[in-house]
């Protein structure tokens, strides 16, 4: 992997399998891979854009899901302090930003503030992705 992204090609690394093996060519096609089974593999080749799209956005939910393999291979983890696994902890229930800065003690205007930070710390563009990344890293709150 190292050598396709020396030459060029990027490269993420999910933090679990993904259930099949999947070719999208210029978002027109999709190559589907069957389950494995003793007789072989059967592939589905289909053009219809709306099964084609659906499965675009998956590899696109996957892929944003997924680490860059750089940093997956310097094993960044950021450091989050007590404060910063409260705040994890509270994007995990569910809670609204309201009830979490109630219940944490703290200002809207603060917890929302600690959010930015925790996003910022685990370099996820949003709350969800934050969550995966915090579950690759290992991170509880």
């Amino acid at each position: 992997l190292g050598e396709l992204a020396a030459r060029g090609a990027r490269v993420r690394i999910a933090a679990g399998a993904l259930p099949h093996e999947t070719i999208i060519i210029d978002r027109r096609w999709a190559i589907l891979a069957g389950a494995d089974a003793p007789g072989g593999r059967a592939y589905t080749v289909t053009g219809a854009p709306t099964l084609v799209g659906g499965v675009h956005a998956l590899f696109e939910a996957a892929w944003e899901a997924a680490t860059d393999l750089a940093s997956f291979l310097r094993g960044d983890q950021p450091h989050l302090d007590a404060g910063s696994r409260t705040v994890l902890r509270a994007l995990g229930s569910g809670a609204t930003d309201e009830a979490a800065a109630r219940e944490l003690g703290m200002s809207l205007r603060t917890y929302r503030r600690r959010v930015a930070a925790l996003l910022d710390a685990l370099d996820a563009g949003s709350r969800f992705q934050a969550g995966v990344r915090a579950g690759e890293l290992g991170l509880s709150g």
